[in-house]
Parts: C-alpha cells; sequence; structure tokens
C-alpha cells in the first residue's frame, strides 16, 4: 500500500492520503501512527479474507433489498480510521462513531467530513443511561479508559446503551458492532443485551491482559455461549461470525433467549 503523508503548518497534525483519494488526518507523535498502521497496512480489522465474509457481504445485499439501512456501531471509534475503513467497505451503510475523548473526537469529526454515512458522537458505551468520565488522562490516545461518574463532575459525558444507538437509525438493521473500550467491554455485556443475538458480526478487541483476574471478558463469553458462533482471531482482534443472524433463524426456534453477563 502506498499512501502520501503532509505535515500540518503546526507541525501537530498531519494528512494522510490514500490511494483511492481520501485524505486522513492524523497527529503527529502520537499513537494514531499506530491506528494507521493497523487499520490501513496491517489491516487487523480486515474480515474480508476469511470466508465467512461472504454471508456478512450477503446480509449487507440482502438488508438494503428490503429497503432498509444496515447499520455499524463504531465503539471506541477513536480518531475515526475504523469507522472509514468500513465506509469504504460498506458504503450505503449507517455508521455511528462514538468516541469519549474531546482530542480524539476532534480529529474524528475531520475525518468523518469526506463520508456522510458516518455520524460522530462524543459519548461512552454502557449498558445502561449513565455518565462516565476518562481515568486515565495521561495514557496515549489509543488507551483511554472510562468508569462511571457524577453528572456533576466537570469532565463527564453521557454513556449510550446499543439499543439507543440504534434507535438513532431510521429503518435500520443491524450488521455490524465494532468493539475496542479498554475493558468497558466488562459493563456493555453485563445487562440489557438482547442485541447480542440480532448482530450478525461482533467485532472485538478484548483486554483481560490489562485487568488480570478481573474477567472483563467474562460477560462476553457467558452472551455469546448459547448462540451459534465462530470465532476467528486476527492480530489483537476476535470476529464472532453469528450464524442465526446471518442467516436469519428463527430465535424461538433455536431456543435463544437474550443473554446476561455471568
Amino acid at each position: 500500500m502506498f499512501c502520501r503523508l503532509y505535515v500540518g503548518r503546526a507541525g501537530k497534525v498531519g494528512r494522510v492520503i490514500l490511494p483511492n483519494g481520501h485524505r486522513l488526518f492524523i497527529r503527529k507523535w502520537t499513537s494514531d501512527a499506530s491506528v494507521f498502521l493497523q487499520m490501513f497496512v496491517d489491516r487487523e480489522w480486515d474480515f474480508t479474507p476469511f470466508p465467512q465474509s461472504a454471508l456478512v457481504m450477503n446480509k449487507y445485499r440482502d438488508i438494503l433489498s428490503r429497503g432498509r439501512r444496515p447499520v455499524i456501531i463504531d465503539c471506541g471509534a477513536n480518531t475515526g480510521l475504523s469507522s472509514v475503513f468500513l465506509a469504504q467497505l460498506f458504503p450505503e451503510a449507517a455508521i455511528v462513531s462514538l468516541e469519549p475523548s474531546t482530542d480524539n473526537f476532534r480529529i474524528l469529526s475531520q475525518n468523518a467530513e469526506l463520508f456522510p454515512s458516518i455520524t460522530p458522537i462524543r459519548c461512552g458505551v454502557w449498558d445502561r443511561s449513565t455518565h462516565l468520565k476518562i481515568t486515565n488522562r495521561t495514557a496515549k490516545p489509543w488507551a483511554y479508559q472510562t468508569g462511571e461518574c457524577d453528572p456533576a463532575d466537570p469532565d463527564a459525558i453521557p454513556a449510550l446503551t446499543i439499543p439507543d444507538i440504534i434507535e438513532k437509525v431510521p429503518d435500520g438493521e443491524l450488521l455490524i458492532i465494532k468493539i475496542d473500550v479498554e475493558g468497558a467491554e466488562e459493563a456493555i455485556f453485563r445487562s440489557n443485551t438482547d442485541w447480542v443475538i440480532k448482530t450478525p458480526l461482533l467485532m472485538i478487541e478484548l483486554h483481560d491482559w490489562i485487568f488480570p483476574q478481573r474477567r472483563t471478558s467474562s460477560n462476553l463469553i457467558a452472551c455469546i455461549a448459547k448462540m451459534r458462533f465462530e470465532i476467528l482471531l486476527q492480530g489483537g482482534n476476535a470476529f464472532i461470525f453469528n450464524w442465526d443472524a446471518l442467516t436469519e433463524m428463527d430465535h424461538a426456534q433455536t431456543g435463544q433467549q437474550p443473554c446476561n453477563g455471568g
């Protein structure tokens, strides 16, 4: 892959021009360059080489054929590079990009400007409506963690649930949820998880290695345990293909029930 890099006047923000001509912004001397390499060079979030991707593409076309809008939710969108990648892959999908950090969100909004299908929202994601704050502000921009806080806290931001987000897209139908939230997956899959069995593809980076003995992935495992699924790994990411959602099986016939964390 070949691209061109231009450094901004202040020397803080550069522009990357992709081979297709799309412009992206990255900040110098931050983790942005590593995120770019993961996304567009190493392609760690690219599931298309897997044979299971054909079913995802078929599902995308099927949703459109029924007059509905495929919905992709990017939880922990950082500067929006993952959202841009998915927008290029699914140009007619509605992509909702969620990011809690003010600085990251500013670059996310710039990167989304050329993609009308991307809607950036500055918020966190949780299993209930609440308020969150970044708890490790000295971390690199790709490693911010969130925790609940008082709404009156000056650093408080709103937290949305996955159902809240889905409702923002008229005639929307879930296609993909990408989750990279530095341990907050523990809360996302704790309760209010009816959406899991309806999601054809979950793409997630797990963080048990950051939080030893906290079992931050156990709620996710409990959620998918009774589903018909396959998990494929690439880089640090897991791709969970939900066969029942991909093939539109009747959940009542399979005996599936909404899951809660364990």
